[in-house]
C-alpha cells in the first residue's frame, strides 16, 4: 500500500510504502448508479443529487454523481433496510486492495499506463461512461472503473502522515478531521497520477462534486 519514496511533493501522503493486512470483506464490482439511486430516492423521497439533471452525468448506467458522503450514508442506510446486510463504505485500505491485488501494481490493470483502459481526462470525453464500459482495466479482483471515470468515497478522515502512524493490520484514518477520503482517479484533468492505485485525494464531506460517486463494502464475517 502507498508509494515508494519520489522525491515529489505531490506523492508525500501515499509514503512510505508499505504491507497491511486486512480482514476479509467484499466490495462492489461497480460504482452505485443512476438507476440504483434513482430507485432510493423514489422509495425514501430523498432529494436528487447535485448534476442529476446534466445530461453528461444522468445516464442510467452511468455511475452516479454530485452526492455527499452524507448522501453515500444515507443511501447505505437505506439499503441496509431494504437487504438486512450491513453495506457500508470501504476503508481507504480495503479500497486500495480491491484496485491492487497482492502485487504492488501501479494501476488496476498492471503497471503500464494505457488510456484505453479507463475514462481519464486523457480520453477527452469530458462526461462520465457506463460502469461496465472498460472491462480491459479491471482490477486483480474483478472491479470496474478503480482508475478512473469517477473516484469514489471512503470511510476514512483524510490525514497526509496517516500512512506514517497507521497499523499493519487492518489501518484505518484517523479519529476525527475536515475531509473524508476519496479514491479511483476521474474523467477529470490529472488522469494519468489520479488512476494510480496508490493515488489519494479528499474532499469536505458535504462537498457534492461532479467526478464523485460510490461503492460499497462489507466486512465478510
Amino acid at each position: 500500500m502507498g508509494t515508494l519514496p519520489t522525491g515529489l511533493r505531490k506523492t508525500d501522503h501515499e509514503e512510505p510504502q508499505r504491507t497491511v493486512t486486512l480482514n476479509a470483506y467484499y466490495i462492489g464490482k461497480y460504482p452505485v448508479t443512476n438507476a440504483q439511486y434513482t430507485q432510493f430516492m423514489e422509495d425514501t423521497g430523498y432529494y436528487p443529487p447535485r448534476f442529476h439533471t446534466d445530461p453528461r452525468f444522468n445516464a442510467p448506467d452511468g455511475p452516479v454523481v454530485g452526492v455527499s458522503w452524507y448522501d453515500a450514508r444515507e443511501f447505505l442506510r437505506y439499503l441496509n433496510g431494504l437487504t438486512g446486510e450491513a453495506y457500508r463504505l470501504p476503508t481507504e485500505a480495503e479500497w486500495e486492495k480491491a484496485a491492487r491485488g497482492t502485487d504492488g501494481r501501479e494501476y488496476p490493470w498492471g503497471n503500464e499506463w494505457d488510456p484505453s483502459k479507463t475514462n481519464s481526462s486523457e480520453s477527452a470525453l469530458k462526461q462520465t461512461t457506463p460502469v461496465d464500459n472498460y472491462p480491459e482495466g479491471v482490477s486483480p479482483y474483478g472491479c470496474y472503473d478503480m482508475g478512473g471515470n469517477v473516484y469514489e468515497w471512503c470511510m476514512d478522515w483524510f490525514h497526509p502522515e496517516t500512512y506514517k502512524y497507521a497499523p499493519a493490520q487492518n489501518p484505518f484514518g484517523p479519529a476525527e478531521g475536515r475531509r473524508r477520503t476519496i479514491r479511483g482517479g476521474s474523467w477529470v484533468p490529472r488522469g494519468q497520477f489520479a488512476a494510480r492505485c496508490a493515488n489519494r485525494a479528499a474532499y469536505e464531506p458535504i462537498e457534492m462534486v461532479h467526478n464523485v460517486g460510490i461503492r460499497i463494502a462489507e466486512s465478510a464475517s
